[in-house]
């Protein structure tokens, strides 16, 4: 089922346990990823690092993640990782995440205050939680940290409780050791830092990159001192590649390693304590559900003028925050009452009541659309995303 992320997390941190957040590159890895969660009735965040986008369309991938998250038997989050500018992540709320993360733990304090401070309020404006970085952790996603130079910088407890209060941000990721990427050599985890912080920031969940090779007394000890969120690429790549090597037909190298991506989630859900809360999450954690606003209008100018107004409202109102899906049409139906249509799915209801007073929407309402279309039906409806649930629609009349 697709979940509330907040809710997700919310639960990891009052049972003390590590919920898995594993890149992925195609439909194999995500096969992959949830069938493992599945095997040991995990909660899981599918997530995808913003340094991989050039690999595939994005947009067709989201598309899939969507579909399969909502028809999993055990609750999903989407993720979208290290996320470098405010618009890239209004882009990820448009095709299907559900939480964001920004990075900006290579600038200076107040310059990443300041970025993080606006990540926050947009993802909060359409719903979704944020998670922010203080500290450094060499390397990045799937490349080890030789190949990005830079030294540790160590999260201080006082500033992540200061970074959180400033930011606003719901999910702090922390440096206490770890690299992204193999390590060169034994890593050597500040336990102690990372319990500090938590002591300091009882509530927030508090996020590990570079977990890839650390041992599993190391994870452990890891949750025990507050970790709530454990990010994981690395390991599952090479451990798919390790598993098709001895295929030479591409059909039994996918199966492969779609097999050893599922066990290797499973492992890891066992030994960072996720395994078995799938169904305790499904009942606190709120469905996803998108609403689709549509709107019915008569035309009172010139008929000449509709399409270009729908062809402005597309391009204006389409590159909003949260809006998944936005189409205008014309009636196929001689003589209808309505001859016209606005469709647009919004990625919560937090969403759509951003939409609504955004200046923009604002602009373009006021000026191209409602001078004209004065007799409209607007009905708003909450979609199931196999979830089951339906609410009643809203529905005005002008």
């Amino acid at each position: 089922m697709l979940v509330a992320a907040s809710a997700l997390l919310q639960h990891a941190v009052a049972n003390r346990y590590a919920i898995g957040a594993y890149d992925i590159l195609d439909t194999t890895m995500l096969e992959g990823v949830l069938l493992g969660a599945q095997r040991a009735e995990a909660p899981v965040l599918i997530s995808i690092a913003e340094v991989h986008t050039d690999q595939f369309d994005e947009a067709t991938l989201l598309a899939a993640v969507v579909e399969a998250a909502a028809a999993a038997p055990v609750p999903v989050a989407i993720h979208y990782d290290h996320g470098t500018t405010l618009d890239r992540l209004v882009r990820a709320t448009q095709l299907g995440y559900t939480s964001l993360m920004i990075d900006g733990s290579h600038l200076e304090w107040a310059e990443n205050v300041a970025l993080t401070r606006r990540a926050a309020a947009l993802a909060h404006a359409v719903g979704f939680p944020l998670e922010g970085e203080i500290g450094y952790v060499p390397g990045e996603e799937g490349k080890d940290a030789e190949l990005h130079p830079g030294a540790i910088r160590y999260t201080e407890p006082d500033e992540a409780e200061a970074f959180v209060t400033e930011t606003g941000c719901d999910w702090l990721a922390v440096s206490i050791g770890t690299v992204h990427g193999r390590f060169r050599g034994e890593p050597q985890l500040d336990l102690e830092r990372l319990a500090a912080i938590r002591a300091r920031l009882p509530r927030t969940p508090l996020v590990i990159h570079g977990g890839t090779g650390l041992s599993d007394e190391q994870f452990r000890a890891l949750v025990a001192a507050g970790a709530n969120k454990i990010n994981y690429y690395t390991a599952l790549v090479e451990t798919a590649a390790a598993a098709a090597i001895d295929y030479r037909r591409w059909d039994e190298q996918r199966l492969a390693a779609r097999e050893a991506i599922a066990a290797e989630v499973e492992r890891t859900c066992r030994v960072w304590g996720a395994a078995g809360h799938a169904n305790a999450v499904l009942d606190v954690a709120p469905m996803v559900t998108p609403v689709e606003h549509v709107i019915f209008h008569c035309w009172s100018s010139d008929v000449s003028d509709v399409a270009a107004m729908q062809a402005e409202g597309v391009a204006t109102l389409g590159a909003l925050p949260g809006v998944r899906r936005i189409a205008a049409g014309v009636a196929e139906t001689p003589n209808a009452p309505y001859p016209y249509l606005w469709a647009m799915t919004f990625a919560t209801p937090e969403a759509l009541a951003h939409f609504r007073t955004h200046p923009e929407h604002q602009r373009f309402a006021d000026s191209r659309f409602r001078p004209f279309a004065s007799e409209r039906i607007t009905i708003d409806f909450h979609l199931t995303y196999g979830n089951g649930r339906c609410a009643t629609p809203k529905s005005s009349r002008r």
